[in-house]
């Protein structure tokens, strides 16, 4: 079982937002370590390699991201940037319009980086925990720390 401190947390939020067809992100059960595997990549291991070394396929979530941003949108008190952020995501390429708009609000997209951040993290140790890769009670006692 790995602890908390083995996992570079900001690698693997990384890879949970940017794993595609292309590219797999694969986690390490024995030591924590993420590597990066695929088409747009180094040779690296052979499929028969990677299935051997055991490693956990981290995938993306576009589902959880999108819905990461109606939540924070509802925490908005500003109106014109809540109402201009919820146009954003109801567009074609939702996430590409909503960075647009946040640039026009700069304090709103300091906002979003620290509420985003603490989302993947919270995302990644509900991952570990549900692949049986983290103590339990360790997840438990982080999470709580981050309410």
């Amino acid at each position: 079982m790995l602890r908390l401190k083995d996992i570079d947390m900001d690698m693997l939020t990384t890879a949970m937002e940017n794993a595609s067809y292309d590219m797999r992100w694969r986690l390490d059960r024995d030591t924590g370590e993420l590597e990066l595997s695929g088409d747009m990549v180094d040779e690296g291991l052979s499929p028969e390699e990677l299935e051997e070394r055991d490693l956990v396929v981290v995938e993306a979530d576009s589902h959880r991201s999108y819905r990461d941003m109606e939540d924070f949108i509802a925490t908005l008190e500003d109106e014109r940037v809540r109402a201009a952020l919820f146009r954003a995501i109801e567009r074609k390429r939702p996430f590409r319009h909503f960075k647009d708009v946040l640039y026009d609000y700069p304090k709103v997209q300091e906002d979003w980086y620290a509420f985003h951040e603490k989302r993947m993290r919270h995302h990644a140790i509900t991952w570990l925990l549900s692949e049986g890769l983290i103590d339990e009670q360790e997840a438990q006692g982080t999470l709580g720390t981050q309410a």
